[in-house]
């Protein structure tokens, strides 16, 4: 053993011999850490690591990040497809699927009305869900920027009968204009003849205050199908029966509770905020909230929208004459709310008048047109400010 520490014996690398107990190797003052590991007995030198693989598992990183990012990209850009945020948009008019028309002509017709988005991601998704096949006809329930299960259920609940009559009520239109479309959309049915039905009390509604006799407000703004021979009375009760539901599943039956104000009331709120909002859904409630902070302050409302029903009329500019007419719909002179309702108010109207926002409006003034966008402020200096700049800039 003497020799053999003596002598010149051959290295792989360096070579020391430890004790047999010893697990690792310590560095000492006269020995320290070269790096070497134990193989049985001895130590021998590793060779430090390289850079090399450090580098490539960087690449494989980075390249991994772009992958998921890109699927990302691609999942919320198809989940769009599939749900677009927001609100369905308006009511497209009669869409009209010809016989003989598959589905993957059915998508491309959605697409062009506008109904859906990506004709070739409807048709994917049609696939994995197992939707169709539909009916040829004339549907008249697509709303623009419509979910796929949106559409697929108007599609599913299939065309209308050839011989119906479809009567379109836009949000917003008065009772004279309701009765107009009536009588332009089903024949033998009279304008007379559907105020004569309101007088009757043949038509009810659970909603509808005994005192009044105006059915303004009451009637709720839909498409609907009706057979041929329907009545007057018919139409409208079936209008005045969705309202009614439309108002039970907003707790309007609650509404004392919930707003410390009549159901009525609500509904002449929300044919106000119907008249007066502008295109971002967050404004109807925001216009609840100013009304009802002036009406707690004894604040004139100053609404216009509703001078303009006293006077007959739905759009155009008020003149100095019109504004000092004597009527109870002139929200310029009188405080409170009118006697009625100027509209029939669709649901997310209605829903901002019983759930308004907290806030401490007390003013909008409308900012642009493109689109309606109205600024509300709590102060009359901001407000006045903001109507000089917009009627500088010709918004109104």
């Amino acid at each position: 053993m003497s020799d053999q520490r003596q002598g010149n014996a051959p290295e792989v690398e360096r070579v020391t011999r430890v004790r047999r107990d010893r697990g690792v190797r310590r560095p000492t003052a006269d020995r320290p850490d070269d790096g070497t590991v134990q193989l049985g007995e001895e130590y021998v030198r590793m060779t430090p690591p390289t850079r090399g693989g450090r580098r490539l598992l960087a690449v494989v990183a980075v390249l991994l990040s772009v992958v998921g990012l890109a699927l990302l990209v691609v999942v919320v850009w198809v989940t769009r497809q599939v749900d677009p945020p927001g609100e369905q948009g308006d009511l497209v008019g009669d869409v009209v699927i010809e016989p003989g028309t598959s589905r993957d002509g059915i998508a491309d017709v959605l697409a062009e009305r506008g109904v859906i988005a990506s004709p070739r991601v409807f048709r994917t998704y049609v696939q994995f869900v197992g939707g169709g096949p539909w009916e040829a006809g004339r549907y008249t329930e697509f709303r623009a920027g419509s979910s796929y299960d949106q559409a697929i259920e108007v599609l599913d609940a299939g065309p209308v009968p050839p011989d119906a009559r479809v009567v379109r009520i836009p949000e917003g239109t008065n009772l004279a204009g309701v009765f107009r479309i009536i009588e332009e959309s089903v024949p033998g049915i009279t304008a007379a003849d559907l105020l004569t039905a309101l007088g009757s009390g043949a038509v009810t509604s659970r909603y509808k205050p005994p005192d009044v006799s105006n059915w303004e407000g009451l009637l709720f703004p839909d498409t609907y199908e009706f057979a041929a021979d329907a009545s007057a009375v018919e139409i409208l009760q079936t209008m005045a029966d969705r309202m009614d539901e439309i108002l039970d599943s907003l707790d309007y039956d609650r509404a004392e509770a919930l707003q410390g104000r009549s159901a009525y009331e609500l509904i002449t709120v929300a044919s106000l905020i119907e008249r007066e909002t502008g295109q971002p859904p967050e404004e109807r409630g925001k216009i609840a909230r100013v009304i009802y902070n002036r009406l707690d302050t004894d604040e004139i409302l100053g609404i216009d929208a509703s001078n303009l029903y006293g006077l007959g009329r739905t759009s155009g500019e008020l003149t100095a004459a019109d504004l000092a007419v004597d009527s109870p719909y002139n929200l310029r002179t009188n405080r409170g709310l009118p006697p009625t309702p100027i509209s029939m108010p669709g649901k997310a109207s209605l829903e901002a008048a019983i759930r308004a926002p907290a806030g401490d409006w007390l003013y909008y003034v409308l900012i642009s047109n493109d689109p309606p966008t109205h600024l509300f402020t709590a102060s009359a200096e901001e407000f006045e400010r903001a109507a000089q700049d917009a009627r500088e800039r010709g918004v109104f």
